[in-house]
């Protein structure tokens, strides 16, 4: 099956109906996550989901920051993650059991709810936070058969908002359809407002929107456009198409984050790693950029009033060029040392 190439997220504001719509597909953004990651096809196909629902969730949000999806699983799939920013910059990541033999058949409990430990986990986290002010997160047990039955799920017992989710991944694609009843009049653009409907044509609207989509074929949202898509179930319901946005993939990690991260365990403990391995180097689990520090670089982590990795390393490189003119202090390790690696936040 061929798909196109661009990545969209489209949202339709319905106009007689307290209600929006939202269509992903995601391949150029979809390719760059999984690049470089030999995900099982059951991971890949997982992870994907995940991607979609947190682009599709991300649509809305009303704050300058990120949408964290994470599936803590108790099966051979042990954390799935997804963030997305309110510019719809993603990155994602899975960790697994290497030595499990993958049935690409497997249930979604399977694979993440084994024992019935699993959990799902959506986590706010504003940029800009106030004095004070920590993400918010959510966190419920895996309830239902799949990923989008348990998102459906924690939006009713959160928000108190209906929500139904289609989602549909492979190696080239990721894709899905979000439909959600608004609060109050949040989708009302017509001269009607929602509180002249009754609940019974609110419960008949939302069946409809729900029937139509419904009739969505297994691989359509992988083969079409968003428009495509929006046109085909919704081309007879009154709406408004609010945006047309183009997600992109977007990894956070940085230098300065990995070098925080490492002053955090100690001058001890970084300084007995880097003898035994002659250089430290942490490999970020979302965009595989590996970050390597060695003897001149650990010294300048933990110099005194210390907090621009880059300044202090040059300040350092200046005062240790004799000390490292003949030998590097004994630092020296082997020649291909370990490489630790760490999820970069």
């Amino acid at each position: 099956m061929s798909h196109p190439t661009s990545c969209e997220l489209r949202t339709l504001l319905f106009t007689e109906q307290p209600a929006r719509a939202q269509v992903v597909r995601l391949q150029a953004t979809w390719q760059r996550i999984i690049g470089g990651h030999p995900y099982p096809p059951i991971v890949q196909r997982m992870l994907g989901e995940l991607v979609a629902a947190s682009t599709l969730l991300s649509a809305s949000l009303k704050f300058n920051g990120s949408l964290v999806l994470q599936l803590k699983g108790d099966g051979p799939i042990r954390l799935l993650v997804a963030e997305c920013s309110s510019e719809l910059g993603i990155r994602a990541t899975a960790m697994f059991d290497p030595a499990h033999r993958f049935d690409d058949t497997a249930s979604f409990n399977a694979m993440v709810n084994a024992t019935g430990q699993g959990r799902f986990v959506m986590i706010l986290d504003p940029r800009d936070r106030l004095p004070g002010q920590q993400p918010y997160q959510g966190i419920i047990g895996l309830e239902g058969d799949n990923l989008s039955q348990t998102i459906e799920n924690y939006m009713q017992q959160s928000e108190q908002l209906q929500t139904r989710l289609w989602l549909d991944t492979d190696a080239s694609c990721a894709s899905g359809l979000l439909l959600q009843q608004m609060p109050g009049d949040g989708g009302i653009l017509s001269a009607k407002p929602s509180s002249e409907l009754s609940p019974g044509d609110l419960a008949e609207h939302w069946m409809r929107l729900v029937t139509l989509s419904d009739t969505l074929k297994p691989g359509e949202l992988l083969a079409h456009e968003p428009a495509t898509i929006a046109h085909r179930l919704f081309w007879q319901e009154p709406h408004q198409t609010l945006a047309v946005r183009q997600p992109v993939f977007h990894c956070t990690c940085s230098r300065d984050k990995v070098a925080r991260m490492l002053r955090s365990l100690g001058e001890a403990e970084v300084m007995d790693t880097l003898k035994d391995q002659g250089k430290i180097e942490v490999n970020c689990d979302y965009c595989n950029t590996a970050y390597a520090f060695d003897a001149v670089d650990c010294k300048a982590l933990f110099v005194p009033g210390s907090s621009d990795f880059q300044t202090v390393k040059q300040a350092s490189e200046k005062s240790s060029a004799k000390e490292q003119s003949a030998e590097d202090d004994g630092f020296n390790g082997p020649d291909d040392p370990a490489t630790p690696s760490g999820t970069l936040h």
